[in-house]
């Protein structure tokens, strides 16, 4: 993992010179609770881990965060382009902002939220699940906290300048943590309840959002699924529509399974909304 400001920033300028039709940048941030396997994740994912690889390393922990780390990797997607009625590949190059889970660093997480010069794309939240742990309880916690610090960011002043009518997309992920060699998924019940909490968020994230970019422009109406949608009303009835939905996944770092697969979806999902931004512009 890329662990300095200076080599994310050299990473940042080095992709403002691609070119914006193939190749893109989406910037994502990872929250969760201290040792929920945030950083383990991450570098899983940049280090290409698959259940299917042979000859890989033994995985090893990564150390523990200090307020926020680094890390950039380059992914290629299919994109629908509308204007040839085709699909391109697109080179993206997702940048990454691994913070730490510990209240101390509440502060620097709140100083990038309203950094001005930052627009986050994508939030992944990460919930350890293993026999440790009570994951109904961690999910409590992930409403309480996490939902509130990415609502924290959709009413920055910097993010209602940049006039984005679609908040950020959200991966609630499961990390199946092994302990002594067994590990347990969640049940399919759990998983329904945790979508359902999320597809809430989603929609109240996107209420908030429209509130105030439909205070400027008129075309914030045709992008959700909801009608006379106007400031008063629009915490009530705003949807986000399904292709652009937040989503909940689960994964593990020590063999890489889904890891790649999350991050990916995350990536396109997060372009999917900012492209249907720049049309109603």
């Amino acid at each position: 993992m890329v662990k300095t400001e200076e080599t994310h920033k050299e990473c940042v300028g080095s992709m403002s010179l691609a070119s914006s039709k193939k190749r893109k940048r989406v910037h994502v941030c990872v929250l969760g609770d201290a040792g929920a396997g945030k950083s383990a994740l991450v570098t899983s994912f940049c280090m290409d881990r698959s259940p299917t690889s042979r000859g890989q390393h033994p995985f090893r922990k990564p150390a523990k965060t200090f307020v926020m780390d680094y890390a950039a990797k380059r992914i290629e997607l299919n994109e629908a382009d509308d204007d040839r009625n085709d699909t391109e590949k697109v080179s993206i190059e997702m940048c990454i902002t691994d913070f730490s889970g510990n209240d101390c660093y509440k502060d620097a997480r709140y100083a990038t939220y309203d950094d001005s010069g930052r627009d986050i794309d994508a939030f992944l939240i990460v919930v350890a699940n293993n026999r440790g742990r009570d994951v109904h309880k961690s999910l409590r916690s992930v409403q309480s906290r996490w939902f509130e610090e990415i609502t924290r960011y959709v009413n920055s002043k910097n993010r209602q300048k940049q006039r984005r009518s679609f908040p950020p997309c959200v991966c609630l992920c499961f990390h199946d943590v092994e302990t002594d060699g067994k590990n347990t998924q969640p049940d399919d019940a759990f998983l329904e309840r945790a979508l359902d909490a999320l597809d809430a968020f989603d929609q109240r994230l996107a209420a908030v959002a429209s509130s105030s970019f439909s205070s400027s422009s008129s075309s914030s109406k045709e992008l959700f699924e909801c009608s006379n949608i106007n400031t008063s009303s629009a915490l009530n009835i705003v949807k986000v529509p399904p292709e652009f939905a937040s989503f909940v996944a689960t994964a593990n770092a020590k063999t890489g399974a889904n890891v790649r697969a999350v991050f990916q979806r995350l990536a396109k999902r997060a372009l999917e909304r900012r492209n249907r931004d720049r049309k109603s512009e």
